[in-house]
């Protein structure tokens, strides 16, 4: 693999930290593999733009760990994540690939294209994890993984050797006390390790998670590791540790002191692992990426996308614009905001950088090396467009102009054009103005998508004629309205005797 400049750079003043001298053949190879960076991936889930406080912008807000993430590199200014909602984000995050090129355009849902379509993230399509591994790197993956229902997607069967955590899209933050009762009744929001239930613990799920993460870094400090911490705050159901909720008694509106209290002890946990690696002398020779998985959603955990347009679940700015920071201490300097746009498939390509991997042709791999700019080589990435599509609508951006078309299907509505560089807000279309500019992002799109699966599965029965078994989704609605009530209800039970046992601790 060739080196860069900044990493030629970096072998010149024998810095411990450089991450290309695994090529030097004066280098031993268990130095060489000393060298090589820690990488830890933090992600959240359905936060908004404004509810990071290091993009300025909430006053309610208090996230000191994820500021001190920002504080010592970069934030990106127009980050973005591939998918507007968690499953399709995560599958573009964790290949490093477009997830529309192998048909995961939405969430797993009840039903397929036809009776033959896997339900799931490719099981040809490699990840992080398993590029990571191959190099020799330990890999382990704590939280929601939210993809199809067999063991074999599960992520300790997607490279990662260690996987805590659950597999859907939500999850009550009380499970703990009532795992195994929760396994009974609705497996896919259980905890496991691995493929085992985890027996039933004393724990709020966000704190759980945080000590898993801080204990895989004491047991794999010695070796490069690649941690993947995806927390499934702040996503519903909006349940706050009522420690959390007093602290911030001055939000009069109760659902959004819920959501910022929420935010507060995932951050508390994200310090606990910020902590844990200077504790044990790693914080230089980690990689450190925090960002959330879409935008929020106002009305459903009364998240802030401000001042963006739009939320979670649309390709408005507001549902794909993330808050995004990234430190290595020692090699991407610290205080830095860069409004380039960047996306998530570009952490794979980053990644694999830093690790010294070269990246291959016959992986396809869609990201850039964010190392260049956010070291300074570069002022800019080459031009390049960005994409998102799902089975409803579509968006394309370069540096500078947007083009979105909200619901595709309706043949008389028009794509909007905007000029982000001057309205990130989104409020001036301006496909007649400047219709070479519409024409030509159009055209960038179709190519793009002429080389993509079709969506697997959706929730349209008309588009998805197959009903394929998901969560056995009409099996439960076979069953009645009363008896799905009283399952309903002695859930809630369960979860508020559960929830009696953890603040009582």
């Amino acid at each position: 693999m060739k080196a860069t400049k900044w990493q030629s750079g970096l072998l010149a003043t024998a810095c411990a930290l450089s991450i290309n001298s695994w090529a030097a053949p004066v280098v031993s190879t268990s130095a060489i593999e000393a060298r090589r960076p820690n990488i830890v991936l933090l992600f959240s889930d359905d936060m908004g733009y404004a509810d990071a406080g290091f993009q300025n912008i909430s006053q309610d807000v208090v996230t000191p760990n994820m500021d001190r993430i920002a504080a010592d590199g970069v934030t990106f200014s127009s980050g973005y994540v591939t998918g507007t909602v968690c499953g399709p984000s995560r599958a573009g995050l964790i290949t490093g690939r477009y997830q529309q090129r192998f048909g995961y355009h939405d969430n797993t849902a009840p039903y397929s294209r036809d009776a033959d379509t896997p339900l799931g993230l490719d099981l040809s399509v490699p990840t992080m994890a398993n590029y990571l591994a191959d190099a020799g790197y330990r890999t382990g993956m704590v939280g929601k993984w939210h993809d199809a229902e067999p063991e074999e997607y599960w992520p300790h069967n997607r490279g990662f050797e260690e996987f805590f955590g659950f597999n859907n899209g939500a999850a009550t933050y009380y499970v703990g006390p009532m795992n195994e009762a929760k396994h009974d009744y609705k497996k896919e929001a259980a905890i496991y390790r691995n493929g085992e239930l985890v027996d039933n613990f004393d724990q709020y799920l966000t704190d759980k998670f945080g000590d898993e993460a801080v204990d895989y870094i004491r047991r794999n400090k010695d070796e490069p590791f690649f941690l993947y911490v995806a927390f499934n705050a702040i996503h519903s159901p909006m349940e706050p540790k009522q420690v959390d909720m007093d602290r911030f008694a001055d939000i009069e509106d109760e659902n959004r002191r819920k959501a910022v209290a929420m935010n507060y002890n995932m951050d508390e946990n994200i310090g606990k692992i910020l902590d844990k690696l200077e504790k044990e002398g790693l914080s230089d020779n980690t990689i450190v990426v925090y960002l959330a998985d879409n935008g929020g959603k106002r009305n459903d955990n009364y998240s802030l996308n401000t001042p963006l347009r739009g939320e979670k679940g649309s390709f408005w700015e507001g549902g794909i614009r993330i808050p995004f920071a990234m430190s290595w201490k020692g090699v991407i300097p610290s205080g830095q905001t860069i409004d380039e746009p960047i996306i998530s498939l570009d952490l794979m390509t980053t990644f694999l950088s830093a690790a010294g991997i070269e990246n291959k042709a016959e992986w396809q791999l869609d990201g850039e090396d964010l190392l260049p700019l956010v070291t300074g080589e570069v002022g800019q990435l080459e031009d390049r467009f960005l994409f998102w599509a799902n089975s409803r609508g579509w968006a394309v951006r370069d540096r500078n102009w947007k083009l979105y078309d909200e619901n595709a299907r309706r043949i008389r509505q028009k794509p909007m054009l905007f000029n982000l560089s001057g309205d990130r807000e989104e409020q001036h279309e301006l496909t007649e103005k400047f219709p070479k500019e519409a024409e030509r992002l159009l055209t960038a799109y179709n190519e793009w998508n002429a080389e993509n699966d079709t969506p697997r599965w959706g929730w349209n029965r008309q588009q998805f004629p197959h009903y394929n078994g998901h969560h056995s989704r009409e099996e439960r609605l076979a069953q009645g309205e009363e008896v799905r009530e009283a399952e309903d209800a002695a859930n809630e039970v369960r979860r508020a005797k559960a929830r009696a046992v953890i603040d009582a601790s």
